[in-house]
């Protein structure tokens, strides 16, 4: 007797469309978990930007090339504003300089006068008794071409010129980088939120940053104490200088003079005294010192004269490279003044930027950059 065999039939259709909804219901479930979750990522990472009452946002992208401009665009000002400083410095000592230069033909016509002579002769006596300073002839040189009048008043329009085109530069700079800023933000603008809009979103007001900027502008570059000590070593190097100038070709003379002198003058004044005194008598004696006299103040003149004649030509150029030296000196004294200045500036910008700017901080600290400036303590500045 044959037994029959079952066979195992398929399942019924309905376990299989319960199935195939079940992953179909999985599959919906993940895409929507998907979609959900990438908006919230990107919404957690952005940040609140305010630039004069606009708001925009701006994500981890945007936020960095904010930065990163901002840095470069500044350094850049700076970098301007260094090649300012340095023309005006220019123009103001190349007036300076000028004028001291025009001064030269009345100190040499006082130094090859009989007045000049016996005074550096008289001053030098001093000195070898202990009664007078050395360098007479080096503080009358400065005094008569460099008084302090004259370059006090230069310096310190160079330092108000100076300052008054930093300050317009740096606006012309801050304007340059708020149109920068607002056309890169343009399609990021969104309009002012409610306050439950912004919960938990790190906020940056350049406004602020601004503010701080500007505060430090004004701090560096009207921080003049570093300007005063430059015009203060002008006086004191222009004596050195000039009567470094003076001893080239003075010593020199001065001792070939009085050799001559010594030479000439008893000679000259006996003849005169003979030739002129000849009738003899009570007067004799008086008209005998007088001729001397003025035969000692003729040799003087005409040695002066011989002298002038020879070497002015020379102590001329010894000065004038005196006064190119002693203005290159006062220009690297200037540069490194202002140079501090701008770098204070440019050191406080950088440390706004680095507070500021850095996504990472704000995103994870949560933290707000739109603190008032005048709340900010020592350590944050």
């Amino acid at each position: 007797m044959t037994r029959a065999v079952t066979v195992p039939t398929e399942k019924p259709s309905r376990l299989w469309v319960f199935e195939l909804g079940l992953a179909v219901c999985a599959a919906a479930a993940l895409l929507a978990l998907v979609t959900n979750v990438a908006p919230l990522e990107w919404r957690d990472a952005e940040t609140e930007i305010v630039l004069d009452g606009n708001h925009y946002r701006a994500g981890p992208e945007e936020l960095g090339w904010l930065a990163a401009f901002t840095a470069l665009h500044f350094d850049r000002g700076d970098e301007a504003a260094r090649a300012l400083v340095a023309d005006e410095i220019d123009a103001k000592l190349d007036a300076l300089f000028a004028e001291t230069e025009g001064r030269l033909p009345e100190f040499f016509d006082w130094y090859y006068s009989l007045r000049g002579e016996y005074s550096r002769i008289a001053m030098a006596a001093l000195e070898a008794a202990s009664l007078a300073e050395p360098g007479y002839v080096a503080e009358r040189a400065a005094a008569m071409l460099l008084p302090e009048e004259t370059w006090t008043a230069y310096l310190a329009a160079l330092e108000h010129d100076a300052v008054e085109r930093l300050g317009a530069h740096y606006a012309d700079v801050r304007a340059a980088w708020r149109g920068r800023i607002e056309e890169k933000l343009a399609d990021h603008r969104v309009p002012a939120p409610l306050d439950a809009d912004t919960a938990g979103t790190p906020t940056l007001v350049l406004d602020d940053f601004l503010a701080e900027t500007i505060e430090r502008e004004v701090e560096a570059l009207h921080a003049r104490v570093s300007v005063g000590a430059a015009a203060a070593g002008v006086g004191a190097a222009a004596a050195p200088a000039l009567g470094r100038a003076a001893a080239v070709r003075g010593g020199r003379a001065v001792a070939a003079r009085t050799a001559a002198r010594g030479a000439s003058r008893i000679g000259a004044a006996a003849v005169s005294g003979a030739a002129v005194c000849a009738p003899g008598g009570p007067a004799a004696a008086a008209c005998a010192v007088l001729a001397g006299a003025g035969a000692w103040l003729i040799t003087d003149w005409a040695l002066l004269r011989v002298d002038e004649e020879l070497h002015r030509e020379e102590l001329e150029r010894s000065f004038q490279q005196a006064l190119s030296g002693l203005r290159a000196e006062i220009e690297r004294e200037l540069l490194a003044a202002f140079d501090t200045s701008i770098a204070a500036r440019s050191a406080a910008v950088a440390g706004e930027i680095e507070r500021s700017f850095i996504p990472a901080r704000a995103g994870r600290a949560g933290e707000s950059t739109s603190e008032p400036v005048s709340s900010r303590t020592g350590s944050d500045r």
